[in-house]
Protein backbone atom coordinates (compact mmCIF):
# COMPACT_ATOMS: atom_id res chain seq x y z
CA UNK A 1 0.00 0.00 0.00
CA UNK A 2 2.83 2.05 0.78
CA UNK A 3 4.98 1.42 -2.33
CA UNK A 4 1.62 2.37 -4.41
CA UNK A 5 0.94 5.92 -2.89
CA UNK A 6 4.37 6.29 -3.18
CA UNK A 7 4.12 5.45 -7.04
CA UNK A 8 1.03 8.06 -7.42
CA UNK A 9 2.61 10.35 -5.84
CA UNK A 10 5.45 10.86 -8.30
CA UNK A 11 2.94 10.53 -11.14
CA UNK A 12 1.51 13.20 -9.34
CA UNK A 13 4.79 15.31 -9.17
CA UNK A 14 5.41 14.70 -13.10
CA UNK A 15 1.74 15.74 -14.20
CA UNK A 16 2.01 19.22 -12.08
CA UNK A 17 5.38 19.80 -13.23
CA UNK A 18 3.89 19.27 -17.27
CA UNK A 19 0.91 21.38 -16.38
CA UNK A 20 2.79 24.05 -14.97
CA UNK A 21 4.88 24.30 -18.75
CA UNK A 22 2.27 23.37 -20.36
CA UNK A 23 0.12 26.59 -19.16
CA UNK A 24 3.00 28.73 -19.38
CA UNK A 25 3.31 28.06 -22.83
CA UNK A 26 -0.07 28.36 -23.85
CA UNK A 27 -0.07 31.84 -22.09
CA UNK A 28 2.59 32.78 -23.43
CA UNK A 29 1.54 32.29 -26.84
CA UNK A 30 -1.27 34.51 -26.44
CA UNK A 31 0.43 37.35 -24.68
CA UNK A 32 0.88 40.32 -26.78
CA UNK A 33 3.07 43.55 -26.02
CA UNK A 34 0.99 44.81 -23.69
CA UNK A 35 0.54 41.67 -21.62
CA UNK A 36 3.10 41.21 -18.38
CA UNK A 37 2.84 37.20 -18.11
CA UNK A 38 4.84 35.73 -15.41
CA UNK A 39 5.53 31.57 -15.19
CA UNK A 40 8.48 29.36 -13.51
CA UNK A 41 10.19 25.94 -14.72
CA UNK A 42 12.07 23.01 -13.06
CA UNK A 43 14.93 21.28 -14.60
CA UNK A 44 15.59 18.75 -14.47
CA UNK A 45 12.37 17.50 -12.60
CA UNK A 46 14.11 14.02 -11.46
CA UNK A 47 17.75 14.33 -10.30
CA UNK A 48 20.15 12.04 -7.47
CA UNK A 49 20.71 13.26 -4.17
CA UNK A 50 23.77 15.46 -4.08
CA UNK A 51 23.22 17.21 -7.58
CA UNK A 52 20.89 20.40 -8.01
CA UNK A 53 18.23 20.93 -9.68
CA UNK A 54 17.46 24.89 -11.21
CA UNK A 55 14.59 26.65 -11.66
CA UNK A 56 13.53 29.85 -14.12
CA UNK A 57 11.20 32.16 -13.81
CA UNK A 58 10.73 33.93 -17.18
CA UNK A 59 8.71 37.15 -17.41
CA UNK A 60 7.33 37.88 -20.70
CA UNK A 61 6.69 41.80 -22.15
CA UNK A 62 8.19 42.76 -18.52
CA UNK A 63 10.46 42.34 -15.33
CA UNK A 64 9.75 40.79 -12.52
CA UNK A 65 11.51 42.80 -9.33
CA UNK A 66 11.92 40.34 -6.57
CA UNK A 67 10.50 36.58 -6.42
CA UNK A 68 9.76 35.26 -2.35
CA UNK A 69 11.66 31.92 -1.86
CA UNK A 70 9.21 29.43 -0.62
CA UNK A 71 10.13 27.16 2.28
CA UNK A 72 10.28 23.60 1.28
CA UNK A 73 11.29 20.78 3.84
CA UNK A 74 14.38 19.38 2.48
CA UNK A 75 15.31 20.90 -0.42
CA UNK A 76 17.38 24.98 -0.13
CA UNK A 77 16.69 27.49 -2.39
CA UNK A 78 19.44 30.26 -3.91
CA UNK A 79 18.96 32.88 -5.90
CA UNK A 80 22.00 32.46 -9.02
CA UNK A 81 21.32 35.12 -11.40
CA UNK A 82 19.06 37.58 -13.40
CA UNK A 83 19.30 38.10 -17.29
CA UNK A 84 17.33 39.59 -19.85
CA UNK A 85 17.01 37.23 -23.34
CA UNK A 86 14.36 36.31 -25.88
CA UNK A 87 11.40 33.71 -25.24
CA UNK A 88 10.40 32.04 -29.01
CA UNK A 89 6.52 31.48 -28.69
CA UNK A 90 4.73 29.65 -31.98
CA UNK A 91 7.70 30.85 -34.11
CA UNK A 92 7.85 34.28 -32.76
CA UNK A 93 10.47 35.45 -30.60
CA UNK A 94 9.65 37.56 -27.29
CA UNK A 95 11.70 39.69 -25.10
CA UNK A 96 11.99 38.00 -22.31
CA UNK A 97 13.44 38.46 -18.12
CA UNK A 98 14.37 35.72 -15.85
CA UNK A 99 15.24 34.85 -12.25
CA UNK A 100 17.49 31.47 -12.00
CA UNK A 101 17.17 29.65 -8.68
CA UNK A 102 19.26 26.74 -7.68
CA UNK A 103 17.33 24.00 -5.65
CA UNK A 104 19.83 21.98 -3.59
CA UNK A 105 18.36 18.89 -2.19
CA UNK A 106 18.73 17.14 1.74
CA UNK A 107 17.53 13.74 0.83
CA UNK A 108 15.56 11.67 -1.30
CA UNK A 109 11.73 12.10 -1.75
CA UNK A 110 8.95 13.85 -3.94
CA UNK A 111 8.70 17.86 -3.24
CA UNK A 112 5.95 20.06 -4.09
CA UNK A 113 7.29 23.29 -4.66
CA UNK A 114 4.45 26.01 -3.85
CA UNK A 115 3.91 28.88 -6.82
CA UNK A 116 6.67 31.42 -6.87
CA UNK A 117 4.59 34.21 -8.16
CA UNK A 118 0.81 34.76 -7.62
CA UNK A 119 -0.99 32.17 -9.82
CA UNK A 120 1.95 29.85 -10.77
CA UNK A 121 1.46 26.27 -10.42
CA UNK A 122 3.40 24.38 -8.12
CA UNK A 123 6.25 22.89 -9.51
CA UNK A 124 7.11 18.73 -8.58
CA UNK A 125 10.67 17.42 -8.05
CA UNK A 126 11.94 13.76 -7.24
CA UNK A 127 14.98 13.25 -5.64
CA UNK A 128 16.24 9.60 -5.78
CA UNK A 129 19.38 7.41 -4.51
CA UNK A 130 22.50 7.16 -7.22
CA UNK A 131 21.21 3.25 -8.56
CA UNK A 132 17.25 3.54 -7.90
CA UNK A 133 15.61 2.74 -11.26
CA UNK A 134 12.93 5.05 -13.33
CA UNK A 135 9.52 4.63 -11.71
CA UNK A 136 8.07 6.17 -15.33
CA UNK A 137 9.77 3.68 -17.31
CA UNK A 138 6.38 1.81 -18.16
CA UNK A 139 7.09 -1.92 -19.37
CA UNK A 140 5.12 -3.71 -22.00
CA UNK A 141 5.96 -7.46 -22.39
CA UNK A 142 5.78 -7.40 -25.87
CA UNK A 143 8.08 -4.41 -26.93
CA UNK A 144 11.99 -5.16 -26.29
CA UNK A 145 13.38 -2.53 -23.82
CA UNK A 146 16.31 0.13 -24.75
CA UNK A 147 19.12 -1.23 -22.92
CA UNK A 148 20.62 2.06 -20.24
CA UNK A 149 22.74 4.65 -21.97
CA UNK A 150 26.07 4.72 -20.22
CA UNK A 151 27.68 8.47 -19.62
CA UNK A 152 29.88 9.04 -22.35
CA UNK A 153 33.91 9.40 -20.45
CA UNK A 154 36.37 11.98 -22.03
CA UNK A 155 37.93 10.38 -24.85
CA UNK A 156 41.30 9.82 -24.49
CA UNK A 157 44.14 12.70 -24.65
CA UNK A 158 40.78 15.69 -24.41
CA UNK A 159 41.98 17.87 -21.59
CA UNK A 160 39.40 20.31 -20.96
CA UNK A 161 39.97 23.73 -21.00
CA UNK A 162 38.01 26.97 -19.87
CA UNK A 163 35.50 25.60 -17.34
CA UNK A 164 35.31 22.35 -18.89
CA UNK A 165 33.44 24.12 -21.81
CA UNK A 166 36.48 23.67 -24.60
CA UNK A 167 39.78 21.41 -25.19
CA UNK A 168 42.09 21.89 -28.58
CA UNK A 169 44.39 18.97 -29.12
CA UNK A 170 46.85 18.48 -31.84
CA UNK A 171 47.13 14.76 -33.36
CA UNK A 172 50.07 13.85 -35.09
CA UNK A 173 51.12 10.48 -36.56
CA UNK A 174 54.76 10.31 -35.53
CA UNK A 175 57.43 11.81 -33.33
CA UNK A 176 60.29 12.28 -35.47
CA UNK A 177 60.27 13.61 -38.86
CA UNK A 178 63.74 15.20 -40.84
CA UNK A 179 64.02 19.18 -41.75
CA UNK A 180 61.70 20.01 -44.18
CA UNK A 181 60.09 17.17 -44.06
CA UNK A 182 55.97 17.76 -44.58
CA UNK A 183 53.76 15.64 -42.09
CA UNK A 184 50.27 15.20 -42.35
CA UNK A 185 48.36 16.60 -38.93
CA UNK A 186 45.07 16.99 -37.40
CA UNK A 187 44.02 19.73 -35.30
CA UNK A 188 40.86 19.69 -33.35
CA UNK A 189 38.95 22.40 -31.34
CA UNK A 190 35.94 21.32 -29.10
CA UNK A 191 33.54 23.65 -27.85
CA UNK A 192 30.46 23.40 -25.79
CA UNK A 193 27.60 25.83 -27.90
CA UNK A 194 26.22 28.41 -25.56
CA UNK A 195 28.82 28.60 -23.29
CA UNK A 196 31.68 29.07 -26.26
CA UNK A 197 29.80 32.18 -28.01
CA UNK A 198 32.91 32.18 -30.88
CA UNK A 199 36.08 31.44 -32.40
CA UNK A 200 37.85 34.16 -33.06
CA UNK A 201 40.36 32.98 -35.59
CA UNK A 202 42.11 29.49 -36.65
CA UNK A 203 44.56 27.72 -34.20
CA UNK A 204 48.18 28.99 -34.12
CA UNK A 205 51.60 27.10 -33.69
CA UNK A 206 52.96 28.10 -30.19
CA UNK A 207 56.62 27.31 -32.02
CA UNK A 208 58.29 29.70 -35.08
CA UNK A 209 60.32 26.44 -35.84
CA UNK A 210 57.54 25.19 -37.84
CA UNK A 211 55.04 26.12 -40.24
CA UNK A 212 51.35 24.99 -41.54
CA UNK A 213 49.41 24.64 -44.09
CA UNK A 214 46.89 27.54 -44.74
CA UNK A 215 43.95 27.30 -42.29
CA UNK A 216 41.58 29.47 -43.61
CA UNK A 217 39.53 26.90 -45.56
CA UNK A 218 36.29 26.28 -42.84
CA UNK A 219 37.14 23.30 -40.72
CA UNK A 220 35.23 19.58 -40.60
CA UNK A 221 32.56 19.82 -37.91
CA UNK A 222 30.91 16.71 -36.22
CA UNK A 223 29.23 16.57 -32.70
CA UNK A 224 29.74 14.57 -30.20
CA UNK A 225 28.70 13.66 -26.48
CA UNK A 226 31.31 14.27 -23.67
CA UNK A 227 30.53 13.38 -20.02
CA UNK A 228 26.58 13.61 -20.85
CA UNK A 229 27.17 17.61 -22.10
CA UNK A 230 26.72 17.87 -26.05
CA UNK A 231 30.35 19.02 -27.93
CA UNK A 232 30.97 20.70 -31.25
CA UNK A 233 34.36 19.37 -32.88
CA UNK A 234 36.13 21.31 -34.83
CA UNK A 235 38.82 19.61 -37.33
CA UNK A 236 41.40 21.10 -39.51
CA UNK A 237 43.37 18.23 -42.09
CA UNK A 238 46.82 20.20 -42.52
CA UNK A 239 50.59 19.50 -43.02
CA UNK A 240 53.20 20.53 -40.47
CA UNK A 241 56.88 20.73 -41.87
CA UNK A 242 60.18 21.81 -39.59
CA UNK A 243 62.74 24.25 -40.50
CA UNK A 244 65.45 23.52 -38.02
CA UNK A 245 66.94 20.62 -36.06
CA UNK A 246 66.40 19.95 -32.67
CA UNK A 247 64.00 18.71 -29.64
CA UNK A 248 60.57 20.50 -29.82
CA UNK A 249 57.52 20.44 -27.67
CA UNK A 250 55.24 21.43 -30.03
CA UNK A 251 50.99 22.92 -29.09
CA UNK A 252 48.59 24.76 -30.77
CA UNK A 253 46.04 26.71 -29.45
CA UNK A 254 42.57 28.53 -30.18
CA UNK A 255 41.40 31.88 -29.72
CA UNK A 256 38.04 32.03 -28.26
CA UNK A 257 35.10 34.05 -26.38
CA UNK A 258 34.16 31.91 -23.56
CA UNK A 259 30.84 32.60 -21.02
CA UNK A 260 32.88 31.69 -17.45
CA UNK A 261 30.51 30.39 -15.12
CA UNK A 262 30.67 32.02 -11.66
CA UNK A 263 30.90 28.38 -9.81
CA UNK A 264 31.35 24.87 -10.22
CA UNK A 265 27.85 24.32 -9.13
CA UNK A 266 26.58 26.53 -12.12
CA UNK A 267 29.44 24.39 -14.75
CA UNK A 268 27.73 20.81 -12.74
CA UNK A 269 23.99 22.62 -13.51
CA UNK A 270 24.84 24.00 -16.98
CA UNK A 271 26.40 20.01 -17.91
CA UNK A 272 23.10 18.66 -17.34
CA UNK A 273 20.89 20.81 -18.81
CA UNK A 274 20.21 20.96 -22.68
CA UNK A 275 19.78 23.78 -25.12
CA UNK A 276 18.00 26.10 -24.49
CA UNK A 277 18.46 25.39 -20.95
CA UNK A 278 22.06 25.55 -20.57
CA UNK A 279 22.21 28.75 -21.77
CA UNK A 280 20.13 30.04 -18.95
CA UNK A 281 23.09 29.68 -16.56
CA UNK A 282 25.46 31.99 -19.03
CA UNK A 283 23.14 34.68 -20.35
CA UNK A 284 23.81 37.08 -17.56
CA UNK A 285 27.52 36.55 -17.73
CA UNK A 286 29.76 38.77 -20.67
CA UNK A 287 31.67 36.70 -22.39
CA UNK A 288 35.64 37.00 -22.31
CA UNK A 289 38.80 35.98 -24.66
CA UNK A 290 40.70 33.61 -24.11
CA UNK A 291 43.26 31.69 -25.50
CA UNK A 292 42.77 27.97 -24.98
CA UNK A 293 46.14 25.04 -25.50
CA UNK A 294 46.40 22.07 -26.37
CA UNK A 295 48.94 19.36 -24.20
CA UNK A 296 51.92 19.86 -25.24
CA UNK A 297 53.36 16.77 -28.32
CA UNK A 298 56.82 15.95 -28.10
CA UNK A 299 58.58 16.15 -31.50
CA UNK A 300 62.09 15.22 -32.54
CA UNK A 301 63.03 17.06 -36.29
CA UNK A 302 66.20 15.12 -37.24
CA UNK A 303 68.64 17.01 -39.81
CA UNK A 304 69.37 16.25 -43.55
CA UNK A 305 72.31 13.79 -43.50
CA UNK A 306 75.40 15.73 -45.13
CA UNK A 307 76.49 14.83 -49.38
CA UNK A 308 73.64 15.41 -50.81
CA UNK A 309 73.62 15.91 -54.68
CA UNK A 310 73.87 19.15 -56.36
CA UNK A 311 70.76 19.08 -57.75
CA UNK A 312 68.85 18.81 -54.51
CA UNK A 313 66.20 21.38 -53.94
CA UNK A 314 65.14 20.68 -50.66
CA UNK A 315 62.15 18.53 -51.89
CA UNK A 316 61.84 15.80 -48.89
CA UNK A 317 59.34 12.52 -49.66
CA UNK A 318 58.84 9.38 -51.78
CA UNK A 319 58.20 10.62 -55.43
CA UNK A 320 58.05 8.94 -58.94
CA UNK A 321 59.31 10.41 -62.23
CA UNK A 322 58.07 10.30 -65.66
CA UNK A 323 58.94 12.21 -68.66
CA UNK A 324 57.19 12.63 -72.80
CA UNK A 325 56.94 15.21 -75.37
CA UNK A 326 54.21 16.24 -77.18
CA UNK A 327 53.35 16.31 -80.33
CA UNK A 328 55.42 12.97 -80.40
CA UNK A 329 57.06 14.48 -83.86
CA UNK A 330 57.63 17.72 -85.35
CA UNK A 331 58.67 19.77 -87.99
CA UNK A 332 61.77 22.05 -88.02
CA UNK A 333 60.55 25.16 -86.68
CA UNK A 334 57.10 23.88 -85.05
CA UNK A 335 56.98 24.05 -81.31
CA UNK A 336 56.98 20.89 -79.34
CA UNK A 337 56.52 20.94 -75.27
CA UNK A 338 58.83 18.47 -72.74
CA UNK A 339 57.46 17.86 -69.47
CA UNK A 340 58.81 16.21 -66.50
CA UNK A 341 55.86 14.36 -64.06
CA UNK A 342 56.69 14.60 -60.50
CA UNK A 343 54.19 12.39 -58.37
CA UNK A 344 54.03 10.91 -54.78
CA UNK A 345 54.01 12.95 -51.42
CA UNK A 346 55.98 15.39 -49.61
CA UNK A 347 56.95 19.19 -49.83
CA UNK A 348 56.01 20.03 -53.21
CA UNK A 349 56.70 23.59 -52.87
CA UNK A 350 60.55 22.38 -52.51
CA UNK A 351 60.05 20.38 -55.58
CA UNK A 352 61.79 22.10 -58.51
CA UNK A 353 63.87 20.96 -61.46
CA UNK A 354 65.52 22.88 -64.34
CA UNK A 355 64.84 20.41 -67.21
CA UNK A 356 67.36 21.39 -69.94
CA UNK A 357 69.21 24.59 -69.79
CA UNK A 358 71.39 23.93 -73.34
CA UNK A 359 70.38 21.30 -76.21
CA UNK A 360 72.30 21.74 -79.55
CA UNK A 361 70.01 22.18 -82.44
CA UNK A 362 66.85 23.08 -79.83
CA UNK A 363 66.11 26.68 -79.30
CA UNK A 364 64.85 26.19 -75.40
CA UNK A 365 62.45 28.30 -73.34
CA UNK A 366 61.98 28.75 -69.67
CA UNK A 367 60.00 26.15 -67.66
CA UNK A 368 56.86 26.55 -66.61
CA UNK A 369 55.03 24.30 -63.60
CA UNK A 370 51.71 23.39 -62.51
CA UNK A 371 50.75 21.77 -59.01
CA UNK A 372 47.74 19.14 -58.58
CA UNK A 373 46.97 17.85 -55.44
CA UNK A 374 45.37 14.86 -54.73
CA UNK A 375 43.91 15.44 -51.49
CA UNK A 376 43.06 18.66 -49.65
CA UNK A 377 46.14 19.55 -47.81
CA UNK A 378 48.21 19.23 -50.94
CA UNK A 379 50.53 16.17 -49.23
CA UNK A 380 50.31 14.09 -52.24
CA UNK A 381 49.62 14.91 -55.41
CA UNK A 382 51.34 15.65 -59.07
CA UNK A 383 53.58 18.43 -60.23
CA UNK A 384 54.13 19.28 -63.73
CA UNK A 385 56.79 20.91 -65.23
CA UNK A 386 56.81 21.90 -69.47
CA UNK A 387 59.41 23.48 -71.28
CA UNK A 388 58.84 24.60 -74.99
CA UNK A 389 61.25 23.12 -77.38
CA UNK A 390 61.72 24.22 -81.18
CA UNK A 391 64.12 21.97 -83.27
CA UNK A 392 66.56 24.10 -85.82
CA UNK A 393 68.05 20.70 -87.72
CA UNK A 394 65.54 17.84 -89.47
CA UNK A 395 65.97 14.13 -88.84
CA UNK A 396 66.34 12.04 -85.65
CA UNK A 397 66.78 13.79 -82.32
CA UNK A 398 67.36 12.47 -78.95
CA UNK A 399 65.92 14.28 -75.73
CA UNK A 400 68.37 13.35 -73.26
CA UNK A 401 67.79 12.13 -69.40
CA UNK A 402 66.16 14.46 -66.70
CA UNK A 403 66.91 14.73 -63.64
CA UNK A 404 65.51 14.79 -60.33
CA UNK A 405 66.77 14.72 -56.57
CA UNK A 406 65.40 13.96 -52.98
CA UNK A 407 65.63 13.36 -49.80
CA UNK A 408 63.41 10.05 -48.73
CA UNK A 409 63.00 9.93 -45.44
CA UNK A 410 61.49 6.20 -45.61
CA UNK A 411 65.24 5.42 -46.74
CA UNK A 412 66.71 7.60 -44.83
CA UNK A 413 68.69 9.04 -47.80
CA UNK A 414 68.99 10.43 -50.73
CA UNK A 415 67.82 9.63 -54.12
CA UNK A 416 68.34 10.42 -57.86
CA UNK A 417 65.68 9.80 -60.49
CA UNK A 418 66.60 9.99 -64.34
CA UNK A 419 63.95 9.88 -66.85
CA UNK A 420 64.57 7.64 -70.21
CA UNK A 421 65.84 9.76 -72.71
CA UNK A 422 62.62 10.71 -75.75
CA UNK A 423 63.65 10.09 -79.69
CA UNK A 424 62.03 12.59 -81.84
CA UNK A 425 61.91 12.12 -85.58
CA UNK A 426 61.74 16.00 -86.78
CA UNK A 427 60.55 16.68 -90.53
CA UNK A 428 62.10 18.88 -92.58
CA UNK A 429 60.15 22.13 -92.93
CA UNK A 430 57.33 22.85 -95.45
CA UNK A 431 59.15 26.09 -96.64
CA UNK A 432 62.80 24.85 -96.65
CA UNK A 433 63.04 25.05 -100.33
CA UNK A 434 61.67 28.87 -100.24
CA UNK A 435 64.36 30.11 -97.30
CA UNK A 436 67.05 28.28 -99.41
CA UNK A 437 66.77 30.19 -102.62
CA UNK A 438 69.79 30.37 -105.23
CA UNK A 439 71.37 33.09 -106.73
CA UNK A 440 69.19 33.33 -109.97
CA UNK A 441 66.19 34.87 -107.30
CA UNK A 442 68.26 37.49 -106.28
CA UNK A 443 68.84 41.51 -107.83
CA UNK A 444 71.19 42.33 -110.09
CA UNK A 445 73.05 44.54 -107.66
CA UNK A 446 73.58 42.01 -104.67
CA UNK A 447 76.85 40.47 -104.75
CA UNK A 448 76.84 37.31 -106.48
CA UNK A 449 79.42 35.11 -104.45
CA UNK A 450 80.70 34.91 -101.12
CA UNK A 451 83.95 36.72 -101.72
CA UNK A 452 82.09 39.71 -103.54
CA UNK A 453 80.11 39.96 -100.23
CA UNK A 454 83.53 40.21 -98.12
CA UNK A 455 84.44 42.77 -100.25
CA UNK A 456 81.89 44.80 -99.01
CA UNK A 457 82.24 44.11 -95.33
CA UNK A 458 84.72 46.97 -93.53
CA UNK A 459 88.57 45.83 -92.60
CA UNK A 460 87.54 45.94 -88.92
CA UNK A 461 84.55 42.87 -89.35
CA UNK A 462 86.98 41.10 -91.59
CA UNK A 463 88.01 37.26 -90.05
CA UNK A 464 91.86 38.07 -90.08
CA UNK A 465 91.43 41.57 -88.38
CA UNK A 466 89.12 39.85 -85.98
CA UNK A 467 91.10 36.52 -85.22
CA UNK A 468 94.11 39.35 -84.88
CA UNK A 469 92.29 41.58 -81.92
CA UNK A 470 90.97 38.54 -80.01
CA UNK A 471 94.28 36.87 -79.58
CA UNK A 472 95.95 40.26 -78.32
CA UNK A 473 92.82 40.66 -75.81
CA UNK A 474 92.55 36.96 -74.60
CA UNK A 475 96.83 37.23 -73.67
CA UNK A 476 96.42 40.81 -72.21
CA UNK A 477 93.36 39.48 -69.97
CA UNK A 478 94.72 36.33 -69.51
CA UNK A 479 97.92 38.21 -67.76
CA UNK A 480 95.43 40.55 -66.03
CA UNK A 481 93.74 37.52 -64.28
CA UNK A 482 96.79 35.50 -63.69
CA UNK A 483 98.64 38.50 -61.74
CA UNK A 484 95.68 39.66 -59.82
CA UNK A 485 94.77 35.86 -58.98
CA UNK A 486 98.60 35.14 -57.48
CA UNK A 487 98.01 38.29 -55.48
CA UNK A 488 94.93 38.53 -54.31
CA UNK A 489 94.23 34.42 -53.53
CA UNK A 490 97.62 33.21 -52.46
CA UNK A 491 98.35 30.30 -54.84
CA UNK A 492 94.47 28.85 -54.81
CA UNK A 493 93.18 26.37 -57.58
CA UNK A 494 91.02 27.66 -60.11
CA UNK A 495 87.87 25.45 -58.61
CA UNK A 496 88.51 27.16 -55.35
CA UNK A 497 88.74 30.80 -56.49
CA UNK A 498 85.89 30.53 -58.54
CA UNK A 499 83.87 28.86 -55.42
CA UNK A 500 84.93 32.40 -53.25
CA UNK A 501 83.99 34.51 -56.12
CA UNK A 502 80.47 32.85 -55.96
CA UNK A 503 80.03 33.03 -52.14
CA UNK A 504 81.26 36.94 -52.44
CA UNK A 505 78.72 37.40 -54.91
CA UNK A 506 75.80 35.86 -52.47
CA UNK A 507 77.00 37.83 -49.50
CA UNK A 508 76.86 41.09 -51.57
CA UNK A 509 73.48 40.16 -52.71
CA UNK A 510 72.40 38.58 -48.99
CA UNK A 511 71.45 35.70 -50.37
CA UNK A 512 72.04 33.40 -47.19
CA UNK A 513 70.40 30.30 -48.82
CA UNK A 514 72.66 30.35 -51.56
CA UNK A 515 75.42 31.48 -49.63
CA UNK A 516 75.00 28.40 -47.57
CA UNK A 517 74.28 25.82 -50.33
CA UNK A 518 77.52 26.90 -52.55
CA UNK A 519 79.64 26.20 -49.12
CA UNK A 520 78.30 23.05 -48.22
CA UNK A 521 79.03 21.45 -51.47
CA UNK A 522 82.32 22.88 -51.60
CA UNK A 523 83.36 21.91 -47.77
CA UNK A 524 82.16 18.46 -48.34
CA UNK A 525 83.83 17.92 -51.96
CA UNK A 526 87.32 19.53 -50.21
CA UNK A 527 86.78 17.27 -47.27
CA UNK A 528 86.09 14.26 -49.70
CA UNK A 529 89.60 14.97 -51.96
CA UNK A 530 91.57 15.46 -48.55
CA UNK A 531 90.47 12.51 -46.60
CA UNK A 532 90.52 10.39 -49.65
CA UNK A 533 86.70 9.02 -49.00
CA UNK A 534 83.11 9.39 -50.64
CA UNK A 535 81.26 12.85 -49.78
CA UNK A 536 78.39 11.08 -48.79
CA UNK A 537 80.77 9.66 -45.38
CA UNK A 538 81.62 13.27 -44.59
CA UNK A 539 79.38 12.40 -40.84
CA UNK A 540 79.51 14.62 -37.89
CA UNK A 541 81.80 12.04 -36.32
CA UNK A 542 84.34 12.25 -38.62
CA UNK A 543 84.25 16.24 -38.82
CA UNK A 544 84.71 16.27 -34.99
CA UNK A 545 87.53 13.54 -35.10
CA UNK A 546 89.83 15.51 -37.75
CA UNK A 547 88.76 19.00 -36.89
CA UNK A 548 88.08 18.93 -33.21
CA UNK A 549 86.70 22.44 -32.66
CA UNK A 550 86.62 23.34 -36.07
CA UNK A 551 84.51 20.17 -36.83
CA UNK A 552 81.49 21.55 -34.98
CA UNK A 553 81.55 24.97 -36.64
CA UNK A 554 81.08 23.00 -39.92
CA UNK A 555 78.32 20.53 -38.50
CA UNK A 556 76.82 24.35 -37.82
CA UNK A 557 77.03 25.68 -41.26
CA UNK A 558 75.51 22.33 -42.66
CA UNK A 559 72.59 22.76 -40.35
CA UNK A 560 72.43 26.44 -41.50
CA UNK A 561 72.37 25.38 -44.31
CA UNK A 562 69.17 23.05 -44.24
CA UNK A 563 67.23 25.84 -41.97
CA UNK A 564 67.72 28.48 -44.46
CA UNK A 565 66.52 25.74 -47.38
CA UNK A 566 63.11 26.31 -45.84
CA UNK A 567 62.39 29.26 -43.07
CA UNK A 568 64.06 31.96 -45.02
CA UNK A 569 67.03 33.04 -42.78
CA UNK A 570 68.80 35.54 -43.61
CA UNK A 571 72.14 36.90 -41.70
CA UNK A 572 73.94 40.02 -41.15
CA UNK A 573 77.06 41.21 -43.39
CA UNK A 574 78.90 40.50 -40.34
CA UNK A 575 77.66 37.12 -40.03
CA UNK A 576 78.53 36.67 -43.73
CA UNK A 577 82.28 37.63 -43.06
CA UNK A 578 82.46 35.25 -40.07
CA UNK A 579 81.64 32.55 -42.80
CA UNK A 580 84.15 33.35 -45.27
CA UNK A 581 86.75 33.21 -42.73
CA UNK A 582 86.41 29.94 -41.95
CA UNK A 583 85.62 28.43 -45.66
CA UNK A 584 88.15 30.02 -47.05
CA UNK A 585 90.50 28.51 -44.65
CA UNK A 586 89.35 24.75 -45.01
CA UNK A 587 89.07 25.13 -48.72
CA UNK A 588 93.10 26.73 -48.99
CA UNK A 589 93.89 24.05 -47.06
CA UNK A 590 93.16 21.44 -49.56
CA UNK A 591 95.00 23.64 -52.53
CA UNK A 592 97.87 24.04 -50.58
Amino acid sequence: MHSRQRHWGRVIVVVLSLLAATTGVVAAADATADTTLSYATIEPDRIKLGDTAGIRVTTLYGHLTSVSLPTVPGLEFEITGRTEGLEFIAGKSVPASFILIRVTPKFVGVFTIPGLIPGAKPLGLEVVNGNEPNPYAFHNPGVPQPKPVAPAPIPKGIVLKAGGAAFVQLLIPKHAIYVGESMPIDIEVGIRPGIVTSLNGPPTLSSSDFTLNDLSKQPIRREQVIEGSPFEILTWHTVLAAVKPGEFSLAVEAPLSVRDARSTQDSAIAARLGWPFSQIIYNNLTPKDVKVPSPASELTVLPLPPGGPKEFSGAVGDFQVTSDISPASAAVGEPQTLRLHISGAGNFDRVNATMVDHLDHWKTYPVKSAFTPRNAVGYSGEKVFEQPLIAELAGEQSIPALEFSYFNPNTQRYERVDTQPINVTIAASPDAVARSLDTKGLRPDHPQTRAEMDELRPLYFREQFLAVSSVLALLLAGSWFGVRRRGAMGGVSKATERVLRQLDAAARAGESASFFEIAQHALLEAFARRWRIAPDKVTSVELQARLGSTGEEIERLFALADETRYSGYEMAAADFQSWMVLIRSQLTRVDN
